[in-house]
């Protein structure tokens, strides 16, 4: 019997007995289990949809569903319909069997056993070439003064200062070529350059260039462009153009410097490349300490900024934080005392939505009617488990504990500052290495930093020497430290701010600060480095390369004068273990002022990063 037979014959008589599979061939056979029925040559195996289940030990629910069977064969409801309704009862019974089956397999964890698997085809990530861009340095606006000058004083005793000038120092490096790239110094916003180191060119001439590997002679030389002591007084950015498809070799120095008035002191920084995020340490908002925060955007999109704050008690929350609006060619002032008042440490984290932007914090301190120096305290580097800050300065013990025993100077001392930004205290293992190797601190160089929160580590018990220190934690830390400077007690003490900075490899480039005594400071925590020193003559023409081995556990200072009188700038390379470096910069002669400028990372050539397909 077929379907069509079914379909036409609903109301059929019920046939008794068991049904021939030539009569219904579309239909599954479903042969009841034994016992079931009395014929002796009975199956030992019921077929259910050319599925086989072993009758010897069936579940509980196949036995039910064969008893059914059974049953409705000795009522003699044989027809196709029932047979169908019949065929329901088994399905049924052997998918939940099935369905019972996936379910213990997932909680098993096999569940490639049940569920079906997708093909075995690899799927390449593509990858998008990055194309290099425009090397961008944002060099900050001269320290300035929150209150109102005063006219016709004392310079002595004037906030105001007639000795006070900045300056901005710049160099970018050729190709192999001898070629330097169209670049110069320009105002934040403007176009007009303040100092044009070679013409720039339009940006469809640059598509296509290949790198230079030699001049028309088949010789490679090297040369840079340079800008020396060009004198701002507002926002400016170093900016050079692509060379032959990489980003080139450049960097800026801003050097600020006063003889008299309130902010007396010295105070320089590498000039910033603009970023996304970045970290802030080193700013205190007590009585008589100031704290500027400047966000400048040298792009053409509006970047929306968000302030993350931290003091010693832990995070700080306060109005303002977030939603901070800095258009294109903008330069916006943030006191700190505002959102975090009366804290003797502050960091800071920024992070910008659109428009990539510099940050800085003008820091100065006043006491009474002395001044107690400034800073251009600039990011350190990202969080992480290990951080390494060089150019760390501890002047001679004797003087600094004169000056530190007067009233109100408890805080000219030099010490380390750590920021746990997370939610878990961290514990810290300190190590500070000099010329001569490893120097103890008195706890033994460990410590506990609470979360959220930063926290201090007395310096002053230190040598006096020039030093690399590295912290090592068991979860993510920014550090930095603070170093003073003062000629005696009663005179007026700088303060600068060393971070933490990035391993030197190839190609960095240093801008030497103009008018300063300048000395590279560079650290190798752990086995051994090599560096490799190129001076750069205020004309543009390379030295010869000073080569320095460092030892591990060593922190050794280079004099820019050894370098050659007429040095400019310098171009550090450094193979080997980890090495870390920073400029430090001091007065000439008896002054006090001093500061620390890190290096900047190396250039980067051709990038591409993966791009991930999906939605």
């Amino acid at each position: 019997m077929d379907r069509a037979d079914d379909a036409a014959e609903p109301d059929a008589e019920p046939v008794a007995g068991p049904v021939d599979p030539a009569d219904d061939a579309a239909e599954p056979v479903i042969e009841p289990a034994p016992g079931a029925r009395d014929a002796p040559d009975a199956p030992e195996l019921a077929v259910v949809e050319s599925r086989t289940v072993d009758t010897a030990s069936p579940s509980i629910d196949s036995a039910v569903a064969a008893r059914a069977v059974a049953r409705d064969r000795a009522a003699g409801t044989g027809t196709a319909a029932g047979r169908r309704a019949r065929l329901g009862v088994a399905v049924g019974a052997a998918t939940g069997v099935v369905l019972l089956a996936a379910t213990a397999a997932i909680a098993s964890g096999a569940v490639d056993d049940v569920l079906p698997r997708p093909s075995a085809q690899a799927l390449a990530v593509p990858a998008a070439a990055v194309p290099a861009g425009d090397y961008s340095a944002v060099c900050p606006a001269p320290p300035r003064l929150l209150e109102a000058t005063v006219d016709g004083g004392d310079p002595q005793f004037s906030p105001a200062s007639s000795t006070a000038k900045t300056t901005v120092s710049g160099l970018v490096l050729s190709d192999l070529s001898a070629t330097v790239t169209g670049s110069g110094l320009l105002p934040v916003g403007g176009e007009e350059p303040l100092a044009l180191i070679q013409p720039f060119t339009s940006e469809s001439s640059q598509v296509g260039d290949a790198p230079a590997s030699s001049g028309e002679d088949g010789l490679t030389t090297r040369i840079a462009g340079t800008v020396d002591g060009v004198a701002v007084d507002a926002p400016s950015v170093l900016r050079a153009q692509p060379q032959g498809g990489l980003t080139p070799v450049a960097a800026a120095t801003a050097t600020y410097s006063a003889k008299d008035g309130d902010l007396r002191g010295l105070a320089a920084t590498a000039c910033q490349v603009p970023s996304n995020d970045f970290w802030l340490m080193g700013a205190s908002t007590t009585v008589g300490e100031t704290s500027v925060l400047t966000l400048t955007n040298p792009t053409v999109t509006p970047a929306t900024v968000t302030l993350e704050l931290f003091g010693r008690e832990g995070p700080i929350d306060a109005a303002g934080l977030r939603g901070q609006l800095v258009a294109p060619g903008e330069t916006r002032q943030i006191v700190l005392a505002g959102l975090a008042g009366n804290q003797d440490h502050v960091a800071l984290r920024v992070r910008s939505d659109g428009g990539r932007i510099a940050g800085i914090i003008q820091q100065s301190v006043l006491r009474g009617l002395t001044p107690g120096g400034v800073e251009l305290l600039s990011p350190a580097t990202t969080a992480g488990v290990t951080q390494v800050v060089p150019g760390v300065v501890v002047q001679d013990p004797d003087t600094a504990r004169r000056i530190r025993d007067q009233d109100g100077y408890a805080t000219a001392a030099p010490e380390l500052q750590v920021l746990v930004p997370g939610s878990s205290d961290a514990v810290l293992d300190i190590k500070v290495y000099g010329p001569d190797g490893e120097v103890s601190l008195p706890d033994g160089g460990v410590a506990t930093a609470a979360a959220g929160s930063v926290t201090t580590v007395p310096l002053a018990a230190l040598p006096e020497g020039n030093y690399t220190i590295a912290v090592t934690s068991d979860v993510s830390i920014v550090a930095g430290a603070r170093v003073t400077r003062g000629i005696d007690d009663g005179e007026p003490v700088d303060f600068a701010g060393a971070r933490s900075a990035v391993r030197l490899g190839s190609d960095h480039a240093v801008a030497l600060a103009e008018g300063v005594d300048t000395a590279l400071v560079l650290g190798a925590p752990t086995g051994r480095g090599e560096v490799t020193l190129t001076p750069v003559s205020a004309d543009g023409a390379l030295g010869q390369p000073v080569v320095i081995g460092i030892a591990g556990g060593t922190s050794i200072t280079v004099p820019s004068s050894s370098l050659g009188a007429a040095a400019a700038g310098v171009v550090i390379n450094a193979t080997g273990d980890p090495v870390y470096g920073a400029q430090v910069m001091t007065t000439p002669g008896a002054g006090a002022g001093i500061s620390v400028a890190s290096v900047a990372p190396g250039a980067g050539g051709a990038q591409s990063i993966p791009v991930e397909l999906g939605y």
